[in-house]
């Protein structure tokens, strides 16, 4: 993950363990983390999360006063224990070590820095690592079960930080004082009255009240699917499997292009709910797929500008900038000036200017079922592309950078990803209230008995958290909100 030296050009004297771990902690927690658990408990000296991010992830801590070494055999047990539960335990968690100084400086960041980080040196320490642990039994063979590619993804989660304790006692006073940060993390620790007001909730999934109302299934003669997929939009609602292909599209209406790979004459129709629930493991799976394909293709109907993307072996929608994304405008002064920080469909912030990139909001629909209904599920975030069109998705650091980026201005919010989910579900036409009109009078979609109409779930409570800042403090103060 990363390397990150705390201490300037400083030199720090030693000082005992717990002191150590105890400044390390409070040095933590006069920022955004909470130390959550026994802090004596498990493995990790410290683990704690944070509160404000919402974010299931810990963070497990381990500290060392000494001058540490990457070979030290405390150390290589250590890593192992975290490496193994890294993947096969059940919390997602980043490992952190903090240490008053380092051996050998230059090799720990040719393992753990993620700018240098190199593949030879990495691959020596994951064999060291796997000779020198002296592990139980138990945790050798599972050690023995993972592989260096593991290994690799398991260092983007660990980062190592360098820092004395008299620095660590500056950085904590740099920071806010102690009651200004038992005030900040005290709504998120303690219980707080909720607002006595009715408040809608809003899910991030809407209902599929009208499946479509026929599924076909035909004879196929694609040698392979991806010859399909190579002349055909990859998001059509048609599925290959060995010798016959499954389709919401009518076969009279498919594309020609799509219409050679299949016997249509020879198609059967089958009332779509009724095919469902009749149908085995495999075929339920592929129904899925068909109306998480034809979600995709409304989707792209209903915009010029939105698309298809693949991302993270999945398909997303996004949208393209407009012809006007990246123009600029004169000021008063005669100067010129960029007005391409951001672009709205539909009322909503769609596109960003990051400078380097584009990010782009998508929405990665995922239909489930649930006994004899289907609930199409929309989770959104941000991807970036290179020039807004969505050629190449961008990834790995890059993609961690920009990421960052966003966070840093609220753009990843919660606040904020429920904004992304309204824009997405009145993207796809779903009214504001459960009854709902013709919400496909602007599709020209091929075949109207395959629309699939999508409409909210309605849910409130008779109370509901803060909505904003103004509120929360309302409430801490033990008053009610008005």
């Amino acid at each position: 993950m990363s390397w990150e030296n705390l201490e300037g050009e400083q030199e720090s004297s030693q000082h005992s363990g717990e002191a150590y771990r105890q400044q390390v902690k409070e040095y933590l927690e006069a920022g955004e983390f909470h130390a959550i658990g026994d802090e004596y408990a498990g493995t990790s000296d410290i683990v704690l999360d944070r509160p404000a991010q919402n974010e299931e992830k810990v963070f497990r801590v381990e500290t060392k006063h000494t001058k540490l070494g990457r070979t030290d055999e405390a150390f290589i047990n250590e890593l192992a224990r975290q490496f193994i539960d890294f993947h096969r335990g059940d919390t997602e968690f980043e490992f952190h070590v903090y240490a008053a100084d380092y051996a050998a400086q230059q090799k720990w960041k040719k393992i753990f820095h993620d700018r240098i980080r190199k593949e030879k040196a990495v691959r020596d320490y994951y064999e060291r690592l796997c000779d020198d642990h002296s592990l139980s039994e138990d945790e050798a063979e599972q050690l023995e079960q993972l592989e260096f590619e593991d290994f690799w993804r398991f260092l983007e989660k660990v980062a190592i930080k360098k820092v004395g304790y008299e620095r660590l006692g500056q950085l904590i006073d740099d920071r806010e004082s102690k009651e200004r940060r038992k005030k900040k993390w005290e709504f998120y620790v303690r219980e707080n009255d909720p607002v006595k007001k009715r408040g809608e909730l809003i899910p991030n999934c809407v209902q599929v009240a009208d499946p479509p109302d026929h599924l076909w299934v035909m004879p196929s003669v694609a040698r392979n699917h991806h010859d399909v997929r190579d002349e055909n939009p990859s998001y059509l609602p048609i599925w290959f499997d060995g010798d016959e292909a499954y389709s919401l599209i009518d076969p009279e209406e498919m594309q020609e292009s799509l219409r050679k790979y299949v016997k249509a004459n020879d198609a059967s129709r089958h009332t779509f709910t009724e095919w469902m629930a009749s149908a085995g493991d495999d075929e339920r799976r592929w129904g899925i797929t068909l109306l998480n394909y034809q979600l995709l293709w409304r989707g792209a109907k209903r915009h010029e500008r939105c698309r298809v993307v693949r991302h993270d072996r999945t398909h997303k929608l996004i949208f393209e900038v407009s012809d006007r994304f990246g123009t600029t405008q004169q000021t008063l002064q005669g100067e010129e000036t960029d007005i391409r920080r951001k672009e709205e469909v539909n009322d909503y912030v769609a596109l960003l200017d990051m400078g380097r990139a584009v990010a782009h909001r998508y929405a990665e629909p995922r239909v489930k079922q649930y006994d004899d209904k289907f609930y199409a599920f929309l989770p959104t975030g941000w991807l970036f592309t290179r020039h807004g069109y969505g050629q190449k998705v961008i990834e790995g650091d890059e993609a961690d950078e920009l990421h960052n980026e966003l966070d840093k201005n609220n753009r990843e919010r919660i606040t904020n990803k429920r904004s992304q989910f309204r824009q997405w579900r009145t993207h796809f036409g779903v009214p504001e209230e459960t009854q709902s009109g013709d919400e496909f009078a602007d599709l020209n979609l091929s075949s109207q008995s395959q629309r699939m109409r999508l409409v909210p779930l309605a849910f409130e409570l008779a109370e509901r958290p803060p909505k904003n800042a103004e509120e929360r403090d309302i409430l801490m103060k033990g008053n009610q909100v008005e």
